[in-house]
This record gives structure tokens, C-alpha cells and sequence, in this order.
């Protein structure tokens, strides 16, 4: 058999044993969805950054690739290159987990909440 218990001896209760579960899933819930908020808002800032960064790599190959004055080192010429190629890598894949950083984070938000 069910006690039903009046509000008064509930609120009681919930004041004696600390916050009430449902008292404590909603502040839980607004923590968490403050935490993926911010840490969206972080990552849109990650963002740009990976755009301008991809931005530059692509810019630094085009310079390594296309020097502006006489090469005089064949090796560092081709070492220059490589170097340059492997930052737009980095780049990019940089860029790209940036993206799905976001899109998971609002998924979260979307799905869970």
C-alpha cells in the first residue's frame, strides 16, 4: 500500500535528505547543458582559428613550392616542401575534427536534451 505523503511532509523530507532527486536532475541538466554550450562556444572560436590556419598553410606551400628568389639548396628546397605539405595536413585535419568536435556537441544538445 502507497503513503501519500501531503507537500508539506515531502518538501520536509526533501529539506532533511538534501536536494530532492528531480531537484538535483534539473540542476545537473543545466550544468551539463551550460558545460556543452560553453564548450561549443570554445570551439566556434577553434574554428576560425583552423580557418585561418588552413588559410596560411596553404599560402606557406604556395611559397614553398614557388620561391621568390634563386634556390641554392636543392635538399632544403625539397625539405621546405615537405615541411609545408605536412602543416596543411596537419591543418586540415585539424580544421576537420574542429567540424566534428561541433557537430557532436550539437547532437548532444539536440539529442539528449
Amino acid at each position: 500500500m502507497e503513503i501519500k505523503l501531503s507537500k508539506f511532509v515531502a518538501a520536509t523530507i526533501a529539506f532533511l535528505k538534501g536536494a530532492t532527486d528531480t531537484t538535483l536532475d534539473i540542476k545537473n541538466e543545466r550544468l551539463a547543458k551550460a558545460a556543452i554550450k560553453g564548450q561549443l562556444s570554445a570551439l566556434e572560436g577553434a574554428l576560425v582559428e583552423a580557418e585561418v590556419n588552413l588559410d596560411n598553410a596553404k599560402e606557406n606551400l604556395s611559397k614553398a613550392i614557388h620561391p621568390s628568389t634563386q634556390i641554392l639548396d636543392a635538399g632544403g628546397y625539397y625539405r621546405n616542401v615537405v615541411r609545408a605539405q605536412e602543416s596543411l595536413k596537419e591543418a586540415e585535419e585539424k580544421l576537420d575534427n574542429t567540424k566534428l568536435s561541433i557537430t557532436n556537441a550539437e547532437d548532444l544538445l539536440k539529442n539528449e536534451f
